[in-house]
């Protein structure tokens, strides 16, 4: 067997080079779609998140025939008064006094810790930076809006309205009109 004419298959450098060139190129067109992807499914879980806490919110008021609190808080153990700052977490307790604070012997139902640090979250009311559910359904004092804020993607914005009745709704925005999160 002679080594010299046997053939061996490979690739050669500048063939080698040109699929490194190609594949760079192909990498810097899809990343900025794949990172707007990212954030599209981190806002979404985002927002789905906080329906489900107001969901949970209003049917344990119903079930338990009590006044059910959902309001921002960082640590879990005491709600802050920050209308603005909902992306810390936020906690739902059993209201039993009714003053809208968690005070020793309230049950807390739920806890969710910060969500991503490009998403903010705030309420459109400063006077209303707590969530009350009656035991009828209903939400305490007037309808709210809480905006979810991309930082860098203003288009993924979007919006819960909180009806005094009790209803929680996504609203839909048109296309070229974004959230106005200011």
């Amino acid at each position: 067997m002679d080594v010299l004419s046997s053939r061996t298959r490979g690739l050669t450098l500048v063939e080698l080079l040109i699929a490194v060139a190609v594949l760079a190129i192909l990498t810097t067109l899809a990343l900025p779609a794949f990172n707007h992807l990212m954030a599209r499914n981190t806002m979404a879980g985002s927002v789905n998140l906080f329906l489900t806490q107001l969901h949970l919110a209003r049917s344990a008021a119903v079930t338990r025939e009590t006044h059910i609190t959902l309001c921002p808080s960082a640590n879990g153990r005491s709600c802050d008064n920050d209308h603005q700052n909902w992306q810390g977490g936020y906690l739902i307790f059993e209201n039993t006094n009714q003053n809208r604070q968690l005070d020793p012997g309230e049950i807390i139902i739920s806890h969710e810790m910060a969500t991503s640090e490009k998403i903010r979250i705030q309420s459109s009311s400063r006077y209303r930076n707590r969530i009350t559910f009656l035991p009828q359904g209903r939400s305490w004092f007037s309808n709210t809006t809480i905006r979810f804020c991309h930082e860098d993607f203003p288009d993924l914005n979007r919006k819960i309205v909180v009806s005094n009745n009790g209803r929680v709704r996504l609203t839909k925005t048109s296309p070229g009109t974004p959230v106005n999160c200011r």
